[in-house]
């Protein structure tokens, strides 16, 4: 199963928790500043998918990532990987 934008919405919803700055819309270009989330947020966000989904994102990659549509494309990318390796 793919990574989709309402489970990273979730996510970083928990995160925030009620703390969303206005204004702003959470879809696949929002940026991780706008939403002030620490790296310890966003990191947290990606060990959670990496455990929903059993896969391990390439750390390097993650530090780089500014956007959800980033955090998504990489996730999706890992999960495409690891069936490529089960299959």
């Amino acid at each position: 199963m793919l990574i989709t934008i309402d489970e990273v919405e979730t996510l970083i919803r928990r995160q925030m928790r009620g703390k969303q700055p206005k204004d702003v819309v959470i879809d696949e270009s929002t940026d991780f500043r706008d939403l002030g989330l620490s790296s310890l947020q966003i990191a947290e966000v990606v060990f959670s998918l990496e455990e929903a989904h059993e896969v391990e994102f390439d750390p390097a990659r993650a530090a780089d990532a500014r956007t959800l549509g980033d955090l998504i494309r990489l996730g999706n990318e890992a999960i495409a990987g690891a069936a490529v390796v089960e299959g």
